[in-house]
């Protein structure tokens, strides 16, 4: 299982890492870096519009998927109700999944490659791929790649902080007026569960990857920044193509009826 993982996905990254240290970055080893997680970030691009689409899209569909439970109470019918409304919308709640189960393998390939990777040792290097005479692990002249920066560690804990305050936006005031008008409940676990998640995502996982991303490497540290920013940047995008799209869809539906 694991030469499969190596041969599949570490080895790549890895000669990915050198092939850009030696023909596009001149042996400068953090540039290579930003190149590469940029360049895994585009591939994976597609995939991760679907996801942060469909994430936008049932936020702003979840009252009428809380009327659909209220208005049909055999679960049979509220199923088939719920995914005609996903059609409606065209949205998928599952295409987060196909994302996650991709991605885990892609980020340790580039987590072994940033850790491990930045000197030669026991991985084969593909015949087309040279390992520069000259590697500069000194990030523009001020960063030590391969010891620890406490400066990147922070800023890897912020970029990772605005990233999850874009994923999880505060509630729009047309939401809070929607929940206001709704009959108080008591919460379930599963709501408590589910909020308890959020102010972890946002809140407490900044904090553990500035930890590890200061224990590990400045070169893991600066694969999270770049990493970050580039998912801000993609959310954002999506976000305000969605909410444009979204509410023409809005319109186009009301005009039909």
């Amino acid at each position: 299982m694991i030469t499969i993982w190596n041969k599949i996905f570490y080895y790549p990254i890895y000669n990915a890492l050198i092939f850009l240290m030696g023909t596009v970055t001149f042996g400068d080893v953090g540039f290579a870096v930003i190149l590469l997680t940029l360049a895994v970030k585009i591939v994976l691009f597609p995939l991760s519009q679907k996801s942060i689409k469909s994430q936008i899209v049932l936020k702003k569909i979840d009252p009428e998927l809380k009327k659909i439970k209220k208005d049909f109470p055999d679960k049979q019918e509220q199923a088939k109700q719920t995914f005609a409304l996903y059609k409606k919308y065209g949205v998928n709640p599952f295409s987060g999944c196909l994302l996650v189960l991709i991605q885990i393998p892609v980020i340790f390939g580039l987590y072994y490659a940033f850790y491990k990777g930045l000197a030669l040792g026991n991985v084969p290097i593909y015949s087309f791929v040279h390992y520069p005479e000259n590697a500069n692990a000194m990030f523009l002249g001020l960063v030590d790649l391969h010891g620890k920066s406490l400066v990147f560690a922070i800023l890897a804990g912020v970029t990772q902080f605005l990233q999850s305050y874009f994923m999880y936006p505060k509630k729009t005031k047309e939401e809070k007026e929607i929940e206001a008008k709704e009959p108080a409940k008591e919460k379930t676990f599963q709501d408590e569960l589910s909020k308890s998640m959020t102010m972890n995502i946002k809140y407490i996982l900044p904090v553990f990857i500035a930890v590890i991303a200061y224990q590990i490497s400045a070169a893991v540290a600066l694969y999270w920044i770049t990493s970050n920013i580039a998912t801000i940047a993609q959310e954002w995008y999506v976000r305000r193509k969605v909410n444009s799209q979204f509410e023409l869809k809005k319109i186009g539906n009301k005009l039909v009826k």
